[in-house]
């Protein structure tokens, strides 16, 4: 690693049971002559560059991570200064998606939406999620470190959200029965320190929902390196048994595990699945040339959706 890199990135012990003994399972593909512009380019939210960090394997636990991980203050600053015009033209389809599994986790766990019953929304971009939560009746309150993506979700769905990032102190202790994270935990520099936070705002039993791309799905046993989800922006890469672990270390019982399925555009998936084979591209463009690339599809890559309860 060059002197700018090791200015840039730090060494690190396991995100879910610190032991600081790992096995390296990637080498990091950077190049000699990579500047800072670049790495924070490369973390940007909006960033969907193919991972090119270390990766790691925890010789406790097994968890998959970047390590050594990028400075968390770089990592902050990408997020905040990002924009992607392009990921808030799926947000139909990411509301529609999220009414769906809200209504059935309220009706696995008998939750009735009301104003009464708060949800914090962890990372929520461009108000996807607030607005789905919002129109099911819910009382709703989003944080997003991106100021264009925050500004976006309040102008175009008047949903409350708060630019910056969590941290203790922003709201009152037990404020919420609910907080989510959607393709979330994974970005976070340090998980076991947000799920704390979380943990001091949920009310007594209060449910945590977030999903995560597995690891250990089929999905990503078949796909190997051509995995959708080897991104830049991910720092920890779970398998069920490690984010049970990550969540019971914060405190977390974990009630149900299950697939996550998300509705994109076909023109949209394509386009970010053209990157891993060519082949995806040329149906790209044949999709939207015979009309069909606005439509919707449901499709499911190893994304998988927890919710936890906060132990007493």
């Amino acid at each position: 690693m060059n002197s700018l890199e090791s200015y840039l990135f730090t060494q690190i012990e396991c995100p879910a049971c610190s032991c600081p003994d790992f096995r390296v399972i990637q080498r990091s593909v950077y190049g000699e002559q990579v500047s800072e512009a670049q790495i924070r380019e490369l973390y940007s939210a909006a960033s969907d560059h193919v991972l090119r960090d270390q990766l790691v394997r925890c010789d406790q636990c097994g968890l998959v991570y970047v390590n050594p991980r990028i400075e968390a203050r770089v990592l902050v600053d990408s997020y905040v200064n990002a924009a992607d015009p392009r990921f808030v033209s799926q947000n139909p389809e990411r509301i529609a998606t999220f009414k769906r599994v809200l209504q059935g986790v309220c009706c696995r766990f008998q939750i009735k939406p009301s104003l009464e019953c708060r949800i914090l929304d962890v990372g929520c971009a461009a108000g996807a999620f607030p607005k789905a939560a919002s129109e099911l009746g819910f009382s709703v309150v989003g944080v997003e470190p991106s100021a264009w993506l925050a500004e976006y979700g309040r102008r175009e769905y008047d949903v409350d959200i708060r630019q910056g990032v969590l941290e203790p102190g922003i709201f009152p202790p037990t404020s919420f029965e609910i907080v989510s994270m959607w393709d979330v935990i994974e970005h976070l520099p340090n998980p076991n320190g947000i799920l704390l936070t979380i943990r001091d705002l949920l009310q007594d039993e209060g449910l945590l929902i977030i999903n995560y791309p597995d690891v250990g799905s089929l999905a990503s046993r078949l796909l190997g390196k051509r995995w959708p989800f080897w991104l830049s922006v991910h720092l920890t890469y779970y398998t069920r048994k490690t984010i049970v672990r990550q969540l019971q270390r914060a405190g977390f019982d974990v009630l149900e595990m299950r697939p996550h399925w998300q509705a994109l555009k076909l023109s949209y998936v394509l386009l970010r699945a053209s990157q891993y084979l060519s082949l995806f591209s040329a149906l790209r463009k044949f999709a939207d040339t015979i009309g069909i690339g606005k439509h919707p599809i449901v499709y499911n890559m190893g994304q998988t959706l927890v919710v936890a309860r906060k132990r007493r």
